[in-house]
């Protein structure tokens, strides 16, 4: 499961091939196999295999409006969340119950088909401090977080979280300045461990075949 947590939420996770391909024969196969709009675009156009054995088991941090938003971009075919960790009552409350009116904001119950927060809570455990939850990580079975925090906190869970042995998806901007950038990386090394950014256009199905398009050369200098 580890190495698919580079593109932890949506249609971005999955084990990447080594073959690229043009919009054409994205096009082509995509006539060839349908593929819904909107969901799985991105996984078929970078060749990422379509399920995993055993679901990533991770913990969200920060659960208010961008950490729902992840939330609700979730494929329990890829992760299981297990633990979330949020210091807002009503950030714990919108986690499993979503948002009324907003459809990016399903929260857990929605997304992993429960049919009540109880039954929900019985499957995910619920911290206030950030701290807490990547302490109790490994007893809670747990192998990477999602950070969705302010800004100045990316890099301290980040490099915390690595420094407990558990993989990293940080939401951007990756730090405060570049010094921390530096610091998480030099973490990530060390550890061994993933660390991944959410620049959602390094994903991004036009941004990647534009490069390409460039690197072969057809639109010149």
């Amino acid at each position: 499961g580890k190495e698919n947590f580079f593109a932890a939420v949506g249609s971005k996770h999955v084990r990447r091939t080594k073959e690229k391909v043009s919009s054409r024969e994205f096009l082509l196969k995509g006539i060839q196999k349908p593929v819904a709009s909107g969901k799985g675009l991105g996984a078929h156009y970078f060749g990422y295999e379509d399920s995993v054995k055993e679901p990533l088991r991770v913990g969200v941090i920060g659960t208010g409006d961008e950490g729902s938003v992840l939330i609700g971009a979730i494929n329990p075919a890829f992760l299981e969340v297990k633990s979330i960790a949020d210091i807002r009552p009503y950030s714990i409350y919108r986690a499993f119950q979503g948002e009324a009116g907003v459809d990016v904001r399903p929260g857990l119950i929605k997304v992993y088909g429960w049919k009540t927060e109880d039954a929900a809570r019985t499957k995910v455990k619920v911290y206030g401090p950030w701290q807490d939850l990547i302490e109790n990580a490994k007893q809670d079975g747990i192998e990477a977080v999602i950070i969705a925090l302010p800004l100045f906190l990316h890099a301290p869970v980040a490099i915390a979280a690595m420094k407990k042995g558990l993989h990293v998806l940080t939401e951007k901007v990756m730090g405060h300045n570049i010094g921390q950038c530096k610091d998480m990386a030099r973490v990530a090394k060390q550890t061994k461990l993933y660390l991944a950014v959410g620049h959602q256009r390094h994903y991004s199905i036009l941004y990647d075949n534009a490069v390409e398009l460039i690197r072969n050369g057809i639109l010149g200098q």
